[in-house]
């Protein structure tokens, strides 16, 4: 057996809280966890839909069938399949969504990053290849990408605030994975980091949202 890459045009989505008029000074980039789908997600953030601030929510490249084979659908961002390929899918979507975004604008706004869950090895593998600067970058309940080197990702968020956001709840937190995650950002060495906790599980918590987003 014999396989090949092809490489061909496509078609993808993302959601906004509004059609961007290119007057916002701060646009989120919140990137949803497995199973979940951008508009959805964006309901979490009803609370910050004003005319200045733009949040935009990516949507993972595949879908599939929550429970069987029919009903609701869910998107994720990779799975261990071909997942090079997936990589590479999704941060040129991601670079095109946001080129598309930033033309828009004569004088480019604040930018800062949201992950949850799986979301939050998407966002990093996507903001260590770009030439983003996010003032910034929030893991909740998530974490960096495993295989990122941890002192490009620390020079590339040298500038920026980053956030670890974790529940007392959550179950993933009694894991060896989420106490990987911890230590691996509480002890990179960013310049500006700090950890927040919310007494909730697997979930965005309004109250903790809103402190962030107004830092």
């Amino acid at each position: 057996m014999v396989q090949k890459e092809l490489q061909f045009q496509a078609k993808h989505t993302f959601s906004l809280s509004h059609a961007s008029t290119g007057d916002e000074n701060t646009i989120w980039i919140v990137f949803h966890g497995y199973g979940q789908l951008p508009k959805f997600f964006l309901r979490k953030f009803n609370s910050f839909f004003e005319e200045k601030t733009l949040i935009v929510a990516p949507e993972g490249l595949n879908h599939f069938y929550l429970e069987g084979f029919s009903g609701r659908v869910g998107a994720n961002w990779m799975t261990k399949h071909e997942r090079e390929i997936d990589i590479t899918n999704s941060n040129a979507y991601l670079n095109a969504m946001m080129k598309e975004l930033l033309n828009k604008y004569k004088k480019i706004p604040e930018i800062n990053v949201l992950g949850f869950s799986q979301g939050a090895a998407t966002m990093s593998r996507w903001i260590c290849q770009s030439n983003l600067k996010p003032t910034k970058v929030v893991f909740w309940a998530g974490a960096p990408a495993y295989d990122l080197d941890t002192a490009i990702m620390v020079e590339r968020l040298n500038k920026s605030q980053v956030i670890l956001a974790l529940g007392d709840n959550d179950p993933f937190l009694q894991s060896q994975i989420y106490s990987q995650v911890e230590n691996r950002l509480s002890e990179a060495g960013f310049a500006n980091f700090k950890e927040l906790r919310y007494s909730g599980g697997h979930e965005i918590d309004s109250g903790l949202l809103k402190e962030i987003f107004l830092m």
